[in-house]
């Protein structure tokens, strides 16, 4: 508020002594520009923080539920080195896991990674906080041993019998120390900002409408996550100044956000690996079908370079074609295993093993994306196929190419009761079945590229091993 004095000049004219526009401008504009940078800096404080919790909390439960995953078949084949080895393994993959236990239905430990808490009774401690479940998986804060964890549980499980319980303990010390660092590089740019802000406001004048209308553009694109684009630096003065300075902050806050895209893609390619090394486990299960998920993606990759895909789409080939079988993971070794032609209520549960796998992949939302190809990789060309019957272009195409490549491995594959068919033989079949169970265009790329690898190609393809 103004204060004014009146008093007479020279020739009897009333004069007004009072503030000037530009401390007006200033004590009007510097308030609403602090407030701004302190709600933008007090919103993308809650924003990383929110976003760091809920990363930790979805990377905690999917790696609880992929230890419960595993430990499902240790357990019911009476493996404790396989359940000691899986505890170890998991502890040591993240200095923020502070302990991880396994225990049976009846709550007595049989796996821990303090081997002195193995055979006791697990000891739960009430939660502090219940965070939510994710699937079947329940996480609570809790203190145990003085810290305070997030503590995971999750049921484990086996075709379809509950077989045990998977708990982790995840520190909460990491997440506090990534919040920490990411709100001193937010204060020191809003503490930036709010010096050239200062100075700004003192000098504004007639142009003050127009790059206050951009800034507040700016702070309400980048609070609402949209594309953010710099706001344009018009002057050189100090409103030059603090509109840099925005940008500066904003590129802060959009890098912060990148590297915990980073860090979730990091993550993604860890949980891929885990999935990786549960396929090569599957693999591992039956000597006749060591290294088929490998060679089937070898040889799926390769019809999809010759059709033209681009590195992004044949890493997603590569991937599918990995995943394809991890199904069988829940199938009994009595039908997976058996040294004999299967009856008919024994293939309809091996035809069961693409719904599995696609539930397996479900637990993880990145993964999401190579579901329809799992599900679809038994289906046929002309509809005869399992387990939705779709037929023709209602197949994806990354499943249609692993169908070849599958089909291709399993002939020229020694099975208990036959001998694996020749190269010529296996393309022979395949393109018998062109129009029917494969596509005929398909199936008459895959039969070119067979019979144009070169002998030592194919003789790798052969020992190849996940």
């Amino acid at each position: 508020m103004g204060i004014e004095e009146k008093g007479t000049g020279p020739g009897g004219i009333e004069r007004r002594v009072g503030v000037g526009i530009h401390l007006k401008l200033f004590g009007f504009l510097l308030p609403l520009v602090i407030l701004l940078i302190v709600s933008v800096t007090l919103m993308a404080t809650e924003v990383t923080k929110s976003t760091l919790r809920r990363d930790l909390l979805q990377r905690g439960a999917a790696v609880s539920r992929v230890v419960a995953l595993f430990a499902g078949h240790s357990m019911l084949s009476n493996d404790p080195l396989g359940l000691d080895r899986l505890v170890s393994e998991t502890r040591a993959s993240d200095p923020n896991i502070a302990f991880v236990a396994i225990r049976d239905t009846s709550d007595i430990v049989v796996a821990h990674d303090r081997v002195t808490e193995r055979g006791k009774p697990y000891h739960p401690v009430p939660p502090l906080l219940p965070l939510g479940t994710f699937g079947d998986t329940r996480a609570d804060e809790v203190v145990r041993d003085g810290r305070r964890l997030i503590e995971y549980t999750t049921p484990i499980s086996f075709a379809g019998r509950r077989v045990g319980i998977a708990s982790i303990g995840l520190s909460m010390e990491g997440l506090a120390a990534a919040q920490r660092s990411i709100q001193q590089r937010i204060y020191a740019a809003a503490a930036i900002i709010l010096v050239a802000a200062f100075f700004g406001t003192l000098l504004l004048s007639s142009f003050i409408t127009t790059p206050v209308k951009r800034l507040h553009q700016g702070v309400l694109s980048l609070a609402n996550s949209e594309t953010f684009q710099s706001v344009p630096v018009r002057s050189s003065d100090e409103l030059g100044a603090l509109t840099g300075n925005f940008n500066r902050m904003a590129e802060t806050i959009l890098a912060q956000k990148t590297a915990l895209q980073k860090k979730a893609l990091q993550l993604e390619e860890a949980y891929i690996s885990m999935v990786r090394v549960i396929a090569a486990s599957l693999d591992a299960r039956d000597p006749y079908t060591m290294g088929h998920s490998t060679r089937v993606a070898r040889m799926s990759c390769a019809l999809g370079r010759r059709l033209g895909m681009d590195e992004e789409e044949l890493s997603n080939v590569e991937r599918a074609a990995i995943f394809h079988d991890l199904g069988k993971i829940q199938t009994p070794d009595d039908v997976l295993l058996k040294g004999e032609r299967l009856s008919r209520a024994e293939e309809e549960r091996m035809k069961n093993h693409p719904i599995d796998g696609s539930e397996i992949l479900r637990m993880a939302p990145f993964l999401h994306r190579y579901i329809p190809v799992v599900r679809a990789h038994h289906e046929w060309y002309n509809g005869e196929g399992y387990p939705d019957g779709i037929k023709g272009d209602e197949i994806p195409l990354h499943a249609q190419l692993i169908a070849l490549a599958d089909a291709f491995d399993a002939m020229t594959t020694d099975r208990p009761y036959r001998h694996a068919l020749s190269t010529e033989a296996a393309i022979s079949e395949i393109l018998r079945f062109r129009g029917t169970q494969f596509s005929p265009e398909l199936a008459d790329a895959f039969a070119k590229m067979m019979r144009e690898m070169p002998p030592s190609d194919e003789t790798m393809l052969k020992s190849m091993a996940l």
